[in-house]
């Protein structure tokens, strides 16, 4: 939802609860970390929101346009304007990859220091800690988007969504 957290009970489908973000206006991404908290980006705030014992405070701010988020171990993970930032614990942003594609949308580990990173536009990028990054999709003269992304690990499959093309494409990793 763009101002609240649905909870959703899987098995029957049904939301069980929902948790409002006071302020919200646009919420994007999500995630949840090993300790069960759930992180939940505003793009139009710039804010990131942390939810903790169903309550949620203002993690992150500051940012321009917040979407993709991912959460591993102490570290957020948060793509903002064509730019990945990791945020420790201290949540100071440590800038990780700059300069793809403003429209940055998803972002998935593939293995310790090295991530896929989709964009709204129909890029997709190979990104590593070291902030080298290397384009492995363009569908923007095809108009096709490339929302949020899913990742495989044990097949190496990247999951694309088309959007607006009501299709989900699925790429074999090398």
């Amino acid at each position: 939802d763009l101002t609240e957290v649905a909870v959703i009970d899987i098995p029957s489908g049904k939301i069980t609860k929902k948790i409002p973000v006071e302020g919200a206006q646009f919420l994007n991404d999500i995630t949840v970390d090993a300790k069960g908290n759930v992180y939940v980006s505003d793009s139009r705030t710039g804010k990131v929101h942390k939810i903790e014992n169903g309550t949620a405070i203002t993690y992150l701010e500051n940012l321009k346009n917040p979407n993709g988020l991912l959460a591993l171990g102490d570290d957020l993970f948060v793509l903002a304007s064509g730019t990945l930032y990791k945020a420790g614990a201290d949540k100071k942003l440590k800038t990780i990859a700059e300069g793809m594609d403003a429209s940055t949308d998803g972002v998935e580990q593939v293995k310790s220091g090295e991530y896929i990173v989709s964009c709204w536009s129909g890029v997709v990028y190979y990104v590593k800690d070291d902030g080298s990054k290397q384009q492995l999709l363009d569908t923007r003269t095809d108009k096709i988007n490339s929302a949020d992304i899913g990742y495989d690990a044990n097949n190496k499959i990247v999951y694309v969504p088309t959007f607006f093309r009501k299709s989900v494409v699925a790429y074999q990793l090398q």
